[in-house]
């Protein structure tokens, strides 16, 4: 009892540990909380296959094929934060016990009307395995990454995850910043806080994390991990595999009384104390069972010989042929596991998930760019001036994926829209799309140049991206990456509406992509070279021109490869000695 005890425990204090780390490294802003944390997001399942990172992927697999599905309760932040939720959830419900008033009717013998106790807690209860449903979630999400769909997006538990602590639990942690920053600077003391602009990322993005966030509380409070067990891919994966591992739950027959305290306790449903079994697929490897249990009758590890508590029959109670009685045999029946076994199921997940993973692969390498392709310049300028100028609109084609994603198409097959460089980018110009990238693209990032420009030398998105989605390059790499490309309107600029100097997207532009020349009289109007441009945007951020800026950036949808700047050459002037 003491053992189980302590391996409960230890899970609980390690899955405490890895969801704070989740969480402060998502909703933090202040850049304290070291980049390092980002090898957590690359140990999740879905991803680290996205990623190509095998042997990640390969030590999952093999923990499970040991353990169990312990991945679901100490790594995948989803099913911590969701025994989170069923913890407090058992206990409101009992509060709503305690408090809730019994219907006042009278009694036709005239005693007393006895009250209701309160359930101590919200117990859960032993159901069935329903394979033919989680088969049919995981055929739709494998249909839909295959098909281009935005299902699978939106039921992958990291990227679940990603949404919730973006867009309910960083905003919590913005606000209670800027009150303590408001608080320390009415009182005029110097603080570590300072304010921080409290916006959405998106509409869409809040919606949809707000709605995830509702049916997880709904599930997880009522039911404990029933999303796992049925919604979830990963799960219905996992739980494939956690069938064959070596140490699982299990209980042992000769101590078992049926009392049926430690299915009460299971958050999975999965332990059948009748038949004193436990469904190890569904089992996410918990313990909380273990502390329930009054008799010891749970373990973890290697299935132990069976001892029957029934006594043998007597040779005269046999059946005419020598067979033992039937009736000896089923009350303690081992076999009982393997009824309602359909090998033909477990061939369909097996072959399945190697479609995907081959499916996926051949995408992304057919989908590769091969090499810059040649720029082309803009057309020349109209000297004649339209009626409506300063007034044509911007018509962005494509949308602008972040530098490393190398394509479109790479970046929708790979990422899984948990929006951590979303949480992580400086410059807070990555938002999460709409369907603006169609339903493939649904709730992955889009660059958006609003309120910001890409810093030249940031790689940080490709640091913290665990689906291999945004590749990490060298600084001098990235800085060559031509995610887009800039489009100049001359009939919206106000050297040429208003005839008056400007230059602000020149001063701008890293690359002098966008430079100035000579227009009339002293004045100079902007003149683009395509081939020097790496579409940082910071020419389209700074543009005063208004209702539409003068230039913006086309999204590429193949990332390019921009000409090197050329380096000038420096003139080393002799210093002359005036004598004073």
């Amino acid at each position: 009892m003491i053992k189980n005890n302590i391996l409960r425990v230890c899970r609980i204090l390690l899955a405490i540990i890895v969801l704070g780390a989740f969480i402060a490294y998502f909703v933090d802003f202040t850049e304290k909380v070291p980049h390092k944390l980002a090898f957590l997001a690359k140990l999740q399942f879905i991803p680290s296959l996205l990623a190509g990172s095998f042997a990640v992927f390969g030590a999952l697999v093999l923990v499970t094929l040991l353990f169990g599905r312990i991945y679901c309760s100490v790594v995948c932040p989803l099913g911590i934060l969701q025994d989170v939720i069923g913890f407090f959830g058992r206990r409101i419900a009992r509060l709503a016990d305690k408090f809730k008033k019994d219907p006042a009717h009278a009694n036709v013998e005239g005693k007393p009307v006895v009250k209701r106790k309160p359930k101590p807690l919200r117990n859960y209860q032993y159901g069935p395995n329903h394979k033919k449903i989680r088969v049919a979630f995981l055929a739709l999400a494998i249909l839909s990454t295959v098909a281009g769909g935005f299902y699978f997006s939106l039921i992958e538990p990291y990227g679940v995850f990603g949404r919730i602590a973006l867009n309910l639990l960083k905003p919590i942690h913005v606000m209670i910043n800027n009150g303590l920053y408001d608080y320390y600077s009415s009182k005029d003391v110097v603080s570590n806080f300072y304010y921080y602009a409290l916006r959405p990322e998106s509409i869409g993005a809040l919606v949809v994390g707000s709605l995830s966030f509702v049916v997880l509380c709904v599930f997880a409070g009522r039911w404990g991990r029933l999303y796992c067990n049925t919604v979830c891919p990963v799960g219905t994966i996992l739980g494939f595999l956690s069938k064959k591992a070596l140490f699982r739950t299990r209980i042992d027959a000769s101590k078992c009384v049926k009392c049926g305290l430690c299915s009460k306790r299971c958050k999975s449903s999965c332990i059948d104390f009748k038949n004193k079994e436990v469904d190890s697929s569904r089992c996410v490897v918990c313990f909380d069972c273990f502390s329930a249990c009054k008799k010891d009758a749970l373990y973890f590890g290697l299935k132990r010989p069976e001892k029957s508590d029934v006594p043998q029959t007597d040779k005269s109670t046999s059946s005419p042929d020598g067979a033992a009685s039937s009736v000896a045999f089923d009350e303690n029946r081992p076999l009982d596991s393997l009824r309602g076994f359909d090998p033909g199921k477990r061939q369909f997940l097996a072959l399945s998930v190697a479609a995907t993973t081959a499916a996926l692969a051949s995408v992304a390498r057919s989908q590769e760019p091969t090499g810059p392709i040649p720029a082309q310049n803009n057309e020349s300028l109209d000297d004649a001036k339209p009626e409506d100028y300063g007034l044509t609109p911007i018509k962005r084609e494509y949308t602008i994926t972040p530098p490393g994603s190398l394509s479109h198409r790479h970046f929708q097959m790979h990422c899984v829209g948990c929006q951590l460089c979303v949480a992580k980018c400086p410059a807070r110009i990555l938002k999460p799309s709409g369907f603006e990238n169609g339903l493939r693209g649904f709730m992955q990032p889009r660059v958006d140049f609003s309120h910001g420009f890409c810093n030249y030398d940031c790689t940080l998105c490709g640091e913290v991206c665990p689906a291999g989605a945004i590749k990490l390059f060298p600084k001098e790499e990235k800085q060559l990456i031509q995610m887009g490309h800039v489009v100049f309107i001359k009939d919206n600029c106000i050297v040429y509406a208003q005839d008056t100097s400007c230059g602000a997207c020149s001063e701008h532009c890293p690359t002098q992509a966008l430079h100035m020349v000579p227009y009339k009289g002293t004045l100079t109007i902007p003149e683009v070279n395509v081939e020097l441009c790496v579409g940082c945007g910071g020419c389209e951020y700074i543009c005063p021109a208004r209702p539409f800026r003068a230039v913006y950036i086309e999204g590429n949808p193949t990332h390019l490869a921009a000409k090197p700047v050329e380096k000038q050459e420096t003139i080393e002037v002799e210093e002359v000695d005036f004598g004073f």
